[in-house]
């Protein structure tokens, strides 16, 4: 079946595994654009899962790729691809503005709870899935329902997914995963990136060259003199890059001799080897080593990516867009939406659903009021802001950034040192300033969006909702005939559905003709209308 939806815009942050799935399945779809943005590049330990990659591609930008592979698969899907990361310059509040609904399909939780923050103050409809081994989960949030950050993720994660194995790694975690790929790469007798490219792992001086010492590294590591290191007391202070290499090597040339291997968590050399690695690529990246303990936990408890499950709750997201899109006006799909589903693969194969709880008072990412101010950060000081947030919250205020005080009212010191100071000396130009604002009892109160606007010197604020945003959806099931009639179970059931308030109910015409009905589409609007942007404007 063909799903046309001419007026909608669709963000899917993230191109891994599951973000593959989901391309896959909307190949037969038509939307206004379909946007795809993701930082990382494609990895030969990809490419058994994640199926618009090929090992030519390795290096190159998983989004741009995935948008060139689909303009052959789907030609009438307007992909338009993005290789940034979402929270980079450039995509700020105003970069999802643009959208109806986002995508998530992403391998990190500080990822989706920033694209959740934004989502939530402009109103967007979110999806979002994630999988790891044979389980999965996939969820919808919207407003006035449970969202991302509602309820506190475990701190103690035991297991670690293996699609986190990135080109840029952002902390050691995935540094470890990266260096468990290699152990198995060099080691476990599968034909890798090295056979295909020739290499000989007899010289072990080439293989470390090949991951250590490139130019897309920000810090690469050359081969110094050093000994070889058989045992090492692991002690508090960091190793020096002599010692670091010194255990490589040894471990290196002792594996090598070994033929065959499948990584044990237990044996000291394959453990010394993980480690050396892992620490050889924090170095490259400039990213804070955990300790021996930590990467050997690490190491022995990475479950690996089942395309199947990626599958399944990538199938289970597009099932909640579409429900949303066809059915945004009527409030017992809203329910509907309401519950995530979780998926067991494997040999006790199931999808169980789940009413998802009420949403939390305390969460302030989805607190109801959320405004939004542009200001010139290089003309405006912060005691002005400080006194108009005060006389539109009509409340003495204490500004939390990041879980970093900015003001107190009951604090006259901290605040003679910033009052004066201009905005620019405490936030940043290019990127949307994310605010807590909280009465002097810690009673929330908004949450306020900064963004700096040259030459903007009156401060005013508005809020960040988009309105109308649900106004846009049409039927899609345009391939059908313009008029359809319905069967007496469709009106019985449609009466005893609670339809939601719409602000132009002129785009769902409905005429009676005796006892049946009859669904009469609007004509395609112009198409200067569908290209229209929503623009909010201070008041």
């Amino acid at each position: 079946m063909n799903y046309n939806y001419p007026n909608i815009r669709i963000l899917m942050v993230g191109v891994g595994g599951i973000g593959c799935e989901i391309l896959k399945i909307v190949s037969k779809f038509t939307f206004q654009e379909f946007h795809i943005i993701d930082m990382d590049t494609i990895e030969v330990s990809n490419l058994n899962r994640q199926f618009l990659f090929r090992l030519e591609h390795r290096g190159q930008s998983k989004s741009l790729v995935a948008a060139e592979t689909m303009k052959n698969m789907a030609p009438q899907l307007k992909i338009i691809a993005h290789f940034a990361a979402i929270n980079s310059p450039g995509y700020t509040m105003d970069f999802f503005r643009q959208f109806d609904a986002v995508i998530m399909a992403l391998d990190n939780a500080e990822t989706r709870s920033y694209v959740n923050k934004v989502c939530q103050a402009l109103g967007i409809f979110i999806v979002d899935a994630g999988s790891m081994g044979f389980k999965g989960q996939a969820n919808a949030y919207y407003q006035g329902t449970v969202c991302y950050d509602c309820y506190p993720i475990a701190t103690t994660q035991k297991q670690y997914p293996a699609c986190t194995i990135r080109s840029q790694p952002s902390n050691c975690t995935h540094c470890v995963i990266w260096a468990k790929y290699l152990f198995t790469q060099l080691f476990s007798g599968e034909v890798g990136i090295l056979e295909v490219e020739g290499f000989d792992k007899s010289q072990p001086n080439s293989v470390f060259n090949k991951f250590f010492k490139g130019e897309e590294m920000p810090n690469s590591i050359d081969i110094v003199e050093h000994e070889l290191i058989k045992k090492y007391h692991f002690a508090e202070r960091k190793e020096t890059l002599e010692e670091l290499q010194g255990m490589w090597f040894y471990a290196y040339d002792e594996l090598n001799h070994l033929g065959q291997l499948q990584y044990d968590k237990d044996d000291d050399l394959h453990v010394l080897f993980i480690y050396a690695s892992t620490a050889l690529r924090c170095r490259n990246f400039k990213i804070e080593q955990y300790d021996y303990q930590q990467i050997k936990s690490i190491s022995g408890n990475i479950i690996h990516a089942i395309a199947s499950t990626n599958s399944i709750v990538a199938a289970l997201e597009i099932q909640r867009l579409l429900s949303f899109i066809e059915n945004h006006d009527k409030a017992k799909y809203y329910q509907d939406l309401n519950a995530a589903s979780y998926v067991q693969t494997g040999k006790k194969e199931r999808i169980l659903t789940l009413k998802a709880a009420g949403p939390n008072p305390l969460c302030n990412s989805c607190f109801h009021n959320q405004i939004y101010s542009k200001v010139d950060f290089q003309v405006v000081k912060v005691v002005d802001l400080v006194n108009q947030l005060k006389n539109y919250l009509n409340s003495e205020i204490n500004i939390v950034s990041l879980s970093r005080i900015i003001w107190d009212d009951e604090d006259e010191d901290d605040n003679s040192a910033i009052r004066d100071k201009k905005l620019n000396e405490l936030f940043k130009l290019d990127l949307d300033n994310r605010l807590v604002i909280k009465s002097i009892e810690e009673k929330f109160l908004a949450v306020f969006w900064l963004q700096h606007l040259a030459g903007q010197a009156e401060i005013q604020f508005a809020s960040t909702k988009i309105s109308d945003k649900l106004l846009k959806f049409k039927n899609p099931l345009q391939h059908k005939k313009k008029e359809r009639v319905r069967t007496q179970q469709e009106i019985k059931e449609l009466k005893e559905t609670e339809v939601m308030p719409i602000k132009n109910p002129e785009k769902f015409q409905t005429a009676a003709q005796k006892s049946t009905e009859i669904l009469i589409d609007e004509e395609p609007i112009e198409q200067a209308e569908q290209n229209k942007k929503v623009e909010l404007v201070i008041d």
